[in-house]
Parts: C-alpha cells; structure tokens; sequence
C-alpha cells in the first residue's frame, strides 16, 4: 500500500474535501481522487461517501483511519530512526496562540533552531479549541496554549507556568472603576476582547454575564498588539495576561483594574496526543520548553 495514498487519505479526512487536500498538498483535484479510489480498490470498501459539497467518511473509512494513523506514525518512526540514534531530523509542525508565540516562545524557537538545524519547524497561531482540534487530528505535532487547565483523556498536557490575569485599562484610570461597575451590575467602559474561541474571550463574557452584566459596547480584536494600544489610548478595558503588559504596567501606561473577585486559574501548557507516537524531533522541543518555563516569570 502506497503511503503516499494513506498520507492523501489523512488530508482529505481532515478537511472534509477533496479540492482542499489537493490544495495543501500541491496536487491536482483529479489526482487525489485518482489516489482515493486506489485505496478503495486495495481495501475493498468505500472510504467516503459525499454530502454536500464535503465528503464524509464511510464505517469503512473511520475504521481505515485509525489504521492509517498507525501507519504513517510507523512511517515517521522510521524516517526518524537517525534521530533515535542521536541525529535529530526531520519535520515538526507546532500550533501556538499568539500571546503565547509573542512572549514566551521566542526564546524557545531561537534555542531549538540552533540546536537542531536538521528539523523543519512550522508553527501556526489560532484559537485554543482549534489547534486542539488539529492536535487530535494529527496536522500538529505540540500545542503550546494559554487557558485555564486543559484536561481531555486523549491528550498529555504539561503545565508550564501560572500566568497572572488582569483587567487593565488606559493610564490615569480610577482603579476602582471596575469594581464600581460590579457594584452597580453596569458597566460603561468598553470592552476590547479577542476573537471568538479565545479562552481570555470566553472567561470575560463569562465573568459580566454571571454578575448579570451585559456590556453595551465591545471591540473585537485578533491581535494582542492592537488590544493593547487600544487600551493605552483610552478606548477601553480588556483582560488579558499579566506577561503581555508587564512592560506598559511598569512605564505607566496602563492601569492594573483592582478586582476583588475570584479568577480562573490560566496557565501557559504544552500538549500532545497521549496515545500518538511523538517524534524525537517533538520530544527536544517539549524538553526546550519545559526547561525554559522555569525562568519564566
């Protein structure tokens, strides 16, 4: 059986699609199809059935994929058996929130290049619940994230270091205000939040809704960087990890918000499929983090 084919058969699986696979893998359409009906061929049964514009795995097919995991993990143990030996090669795909690639793997990425020069490293940023997601479906070797403590039986996760959450707000902001605002079950302020999905998001929505607060006005953000400077500006306040605005507590230009309440607990982990096979490739870059993690502060 053709790897190539089973790698083919992964891809489509995983995207639901037969023009998206062929898309990732620089293939035709009419070539991927060509590769899954092969299969179909050697293993006697439909693999998809389509539904819509996406294809759907058969009974057969969820059966094959369990065993096409197998093979292409067996597939990557041997093409990292020079690696076992002491030479670390090969290919690692890491997924990575933003706060987290930003301020706490920069110094990570930096050690493992260096030491392992062989290894081709992809990382890709997204929300918390998609890059596990990608974890459990295999296009991602190590999740590194910031939430509260992810416990799923399929995944190994790793704590790294508690990160301090805070509600921050424009330099010269009462330090009472939110406070008051829970007082009074109102809130004027704006709330600057991050995208849909992201764990700092949800525990905010979370936290007013519980209170009974429904904030009239929110802005919405992907990226870390134009939070902050919305808040430095005086557009609002956000929540966000005590890391990412260390630099604009201690120069004065962002309040620290007193919050009497209790917050979730959020820590920076690292994860990977607790059944799956992980790479020595994985392993180094697991052991860099781990060791990092003890000076972070």
């Amino acid at each position: 059986m053709d790897t190539r084919y089973v790698a083919t058969f992964r891809k489509v699986a995983a995207l639901g699609g037969f023009t998206r696979a062929a898309e990732q893998l620089g293939y035709t359409q009419s070539t991927v199809s060509t590769q899954i009906q092969a299969l179909e061929e050697e293993v006697g049964l439909p693999l998809f059935e389509r539904s819509g514009r996406r294809v759907l795995l058969t009974s057969a097919g969820k059966r094959f994929l369990r065993y096409a995991e197998e093979m292409m993990a067996l597939e990557e143990r041997i093409r990292n058996m020079a690696g076992e030996e002491g030479k670390i090669h090969g290919e690692l795909a890491i997924a990575a929130g933003e706060s987290v690639t930003v301020y706490r793997l920069n110094g990570v990425l930096e050690t493992y290049r260096r030491s392992f020069p062989g290894v081709s490293l992809s990382l890709r940023n997204s929300q918390c619940p998609i890059m596990i997601d990608w974890l459990r479906r295999g296009e991602t070797d190590l999740v590194v994230l910031i939430s509260q403590p992810v416990r799923l039986p399929d995944l190994e996760v790793v704590t790294l270091v508690e990160e301090p959450m805070l509600f921050v707000a424009a330099a010269g902001t009462d330090e009472d205000l939110l406070e008051r605002a829970l007082a009074a079950r109102r809130l004027d302020a704006c709330l600057i939040v991050t995208e849909q999905g992201c764990s700092y998001r949800l525990f905010m929505e979370h936290f007013f809704r519980e209170r009974g607060i429904l904030p009239d006005k929110q802005m919405e953000f992907w990226s870390m960087e134009a939070i902050k400077r919305c808040v430095e500006s005086g557009l609002g306040i956000s929540f966000l990890p005590r890391m990412a605005v260390r630099e604009e507590l201690a120069s004065g230009r962002m309040t620290a918000l007193r919050c009497d309440a209790e917050l979730e607990r959020f820590v920076t982990q690292i994860a990977w499929r607790r059944n799956g096979w992980i790479s020595p490739a994985a392993k180094e870059f697991a052991r860099i983090c781990i060791d990092a993690a003890r000076e972070w502060q």
